[in-house]
């Protein structure tokens, strides 16, 4: 039970404090579980051998790609320089590696899990200290992974691509550990404070915030989950191109992957915790933006107009427009943005203008995720030679750009969420309504 202005309060009237630090804790323990099954299972088909204690050394370090918290590799690496663009690296010696990449589907589980958390704990008559309470909840997820961080390294031969071979330290960026999980727990706790209030609070302005709100993430989980459709259906569409590889969707992806069943299911399984990065890849470029590679070289990958071709002869790549029946993807932010503008608008029970501007708004909001989106999908890459070969090395982004894919999720969530919601009072639109609390 509750009291107004208070935390949860027990039977025996005292307040009920750790419950959010526990709240996180446990969903840690779940999300490290998760990493300890996949990296058991995955070693045990893929490479037989391995002792379990090595298998939980590698189940804690998924806690990294979880997070988009770096691998780190050190020690005396054979580096094919001409393969890293501006890194000058000398062709063996001591250097470092970092790679940052997130398996997104555990990771928009871990903030799900870690919102609702949120939810629950947070208390408070106000929207800012609802969303205050509901952050604890990161005070009990974050320091166990970078506890985890700190403790977990180890000695391995390890082969990155085919540039990078050596005796190398692994391990998990102690500040990116520090930050990240922190970040990400604080802000999923936060947004499920908030969302308490905007939820149960009688002040008008709350039921804006939860159109707003609400509207937004709607336009966003539904531009994901139709950018994948969309890539799945031009896989089937194109048996024959690389894009049928993207999904599971074709004869060749299974033949393919499954050549050697063992490894194919760790292959499959790790494949679908990327699928949200997938979606985000292809959503920016179908919405008129690019994905891009950033740093030491820039290039876009692609686009509408620059969009890649594979010679099956030669393996070489080539680029030019892209083909007409790619254009389909305009409908998936259009879609999306005017479904997210209506439910904002049937929410706000406005009508006209005002709706328009809820609807508005909504599609802002919806650029804000999509910019989160978009950065947790990229993946980073940084190298360097030793401390003293000063000028050696080089960095890397890659994935959706970060401005331009923000300003077409604005353009898109802006133009789209004000029609939505303009027309939210037509017949025959009925609003889903969400339960309180």
């Amino acid at each position: 039970m509750t009291e107004p202005g208070r935390g949860p309060v027990l039977l025996d009237g005292s307040s009920d404090r750790s419950r959010p630090f526990l709240r996180g804790f446990v969903i840690f323990l779940l999300i490290a579980g998760i990493g300890l099954v996949a990296a058991v299972t995955t070693l045990g088909v893929a490479v037989p051998g391995v002792s379990f204690g090595g298998a939980v050394r590698v189940g804690a370090l998924y806690l990294g790609p979880f997070h988009h918290v770096a691998l780190v590799l050190e020690g005396d690496l054979a580096v094919d320089a001409s393969r890293l663009p501006g890194a000058n690296l000398p062709g063996d010696g001591s250097a470092t590696v970092e790679l940052g990449v997130a398996l997104l589907a555990v990771t928009a589980l871990a903030v799900w899990l870690l919102f609702r958390a949120g939810r629950l704990s947070a208390f408070g008559d106000r929207l800012g200290v609802r969303a205050l309470t509901g952050s604890r909840v990161a005070l009990g997820y974050a320091p166990p992974v970078l506890l985890v961080a700190l403790l977990v390294r180890f000695e391995e031969p390890v082969e990155l691509g085919s540039f990078v071979t050596g005796d190398v330290r692994i391990s998990l960026s102690a500040w990116q550990a520090l930050v990240f999980p922190f970040a990400i727990a604080a802000l999923a706790g936060a947004s499920g404070g908030v969302w308490s209030w905007a939820s149960s609070a009688p002040d008008p302005s709350a039921v804006r915030t939860r159109a707003v709100l609400g509207g937004g993430w709607r336009m966003f989980l539904f531009a994901l989950a139709l950018s994948y459709v969309g890539l799945f259906v031009a896989g089937i569409a194109q048996p024959d191109e690389a894009v049928a590889l993207a999904t599971p969707s074709t004869a060749r992806y299974v033949d393919t992957v499954f050549e050697r069943p063992g490894q194919g299911s760790a292959l499959l399984a790790h494949h679908l915790a990327l699928s949200p990065n997938e979606a985000i890849w292809t959503f920016v470029p179908g919405a008129g933006a690019c994905d891009v590679i950033r740093g030491s070289q820039r290039s876009d990958l692609l686009c509408y107009g620059r969009f890649p071709s594979f010679a099956a002869s030669s393996g070489e790549v080539t680029f030019g427009n892209a083909p007409p029946g790619y254009l389909a993807f305009l409908l998936v932010p259009a879609i999306a943005t005017i479904v997210g503008g209506r439910w904002a608008g049937s929410v706000s029970k406005r009508s006209g203008v005002a709706a328009a501007a809820v609807g508005a708004a909504a599609g802002a909001a919806f650029a804000v995720v999509m910019l989160g989106a978009i950065v947790a999908s990229s993946i980073t890459l940084s190298y360097g030679a030793a401390p003293d070969a000063v000028g050696r090395g080089g960095h890397l982004w890659i994935g959706p750009d970060p401005v331009t894919g923000t300003m077409v999720a604005l353009a898109w969530g802006v133009i789209g969420g004000a029609l939505g919601a303009a027309t939210s009072g037509f017949r025959g639109w009925r609003a889903v309504r969400t339960p309180a609390g």
